[in-house]
């Protein structure tokens, strides 16, 4: 079986297809970024492919099309794919591609997450997390995954953090994981919240001999970065601080959190960074920070099931403290997992054998 998978480089959408293409063990591969020629030839293609995007077009205007909306090295790499069974991707910017590839090559389509507006009738497979549900009621063409896959599983996490307590001689040490996402229209974390991030973690750590490791991303606000690693990086008990563009020895800093932690904290805002983290085997809280409206999004329907099967914990950071060490007492315990890259993986091949 051979897997030709789309790309449009943003992390959250890569994790995604290579989580699931990791876990198809007998298939080959082939990975093509996508670069649009201006983002308006995008939006106009996946308008097409909304109204179009089920008939079977001729190649000679599917190529026509490709060529009209991508730049030439996208182009000309999309022109040597042969021999292909499935066409994923993840995001909206590339499903009209997918759509079109898949009629060129007779292939199999399969979409993670619901498109705009190109939306799932015209493919094959959608694999989509909960808050999509609602939108996909009478759909045949749909496996319905909690969260969304990734690459994250407890055996490689638990041979790694052997190899890396060693490294870092934390071999006896509690250890409290931070993942801190940024901000969307619905929530955000403040300089107030990182104040308090940091006096809880300064109250805790050195009493309950536990070290910290913590991450920012690209979309943690600069002041709230700034104030982290003046305060935070330079603690005694802070064993890593990682930002998305410090250099480090590790080849990935935050497989690495992952790995090494008994507990991991994630902020709100990144429903994929909880995905991830739910499928570690680490016991999980998610920490929801300042709202910035009263309407809480669709992942928190997530999140109240995490919460409801003893997946994860949700709290806000005033409860911080007493979870950290109510988790921490309990860490011995088994902690249930997602799996929803599993459950993603046994759909494909259903599809591909059908």
């Amino acid at each position: 079986m051979k897997i030709v998978v789309l790309s449009d480089k943003k992390p959250g959408h890569y994790k995604q297809s290579l989580g699931i293409v990791q876990k198809i063990t007998e298939c080959r591969s082939e990975w093509h970024e996508i670069h649009y020629k201006h983002k308006w030839r995008d939006n106009l293609l996946r308008l097409f492919t909304y109204q179009f995007g089920g008939l079977h077009l001729p190649t000679s205007l599917i190529n026509s099309l490709l060529r009209w909306s991508l730049d030439t090295p996208t182009y000309d790499s999309l022109l040597q794919i042969q021999d292909v069974d499935l066409i994923l991707s993840t995001g909206s910017s590339l499903a009209a591609i997918n759509l079109l590839l898949g009629m060129k090559h007779n292939a199999r389509t399969i979409t993670c997450r619901r498109p705009s507006p190109v939306g799932i009738r015209h493919f094959d497979l959608a694999i989509l997390p909960m808050l999509s549900w609602e939108s996909a009621k009478s759909r045949y063409n749909v496996c319905k995954t909690i969260g969304v896959p990734n690459p994250i599983s407890p055996d490689s996490l638990n041979s790694l953090g052997s190899e890396l307590r060693e490294s870092f001689n934390l071999q006896d040490t509690p250890i409290i994981g931070i993942l801190l996402g940024g901000q969307d229209r619905h929530e955000t974390i403040t300089i107030e919240d990182a104040k308090q991030l940091y006096t809880i973690c300064n109250s805790f750590a050195d009493r309950m001999k536990v070290k910290i490791l913590l991450t920012t991303s690209r979309r943690t606000p600069t002041d709230v970065s700034e104030y982290l690693r003046t305060n935070i990086s330079n603690s005694k008990w802070c064993a890593l601080f990682i930002e998305p563009d410090t250099t480090s020895e590790l080849d990935d800093p935050y497989q690495a959190i992952l790995a090494l932690s008994d507990v991991l904290i994630v902020s709100a805002d990144s429903f994929s960074m909880v995905c991830e983290a739910a499928s570690s085997g680490r016991k999980v809280i998610i920490l929801t920070l300042t709202q910035k409206s009263n309407r809480l999004p669709n992942r928190y329907k997530v999140y109240q099931y995490l919460e409801d099967s003893l997946i994860a914990k949700r709290c806000g950071i005033n409860r911080l403290q007493q979870d950290i060490e109510e988790t921490l007492a309990s860490r011995c315990n088994p902690s249930k997992i997602l799996s929803d890259t599993d459950n993603a993986v046994s759909a494909i091949l259903a599809l591909h054998n059908k």
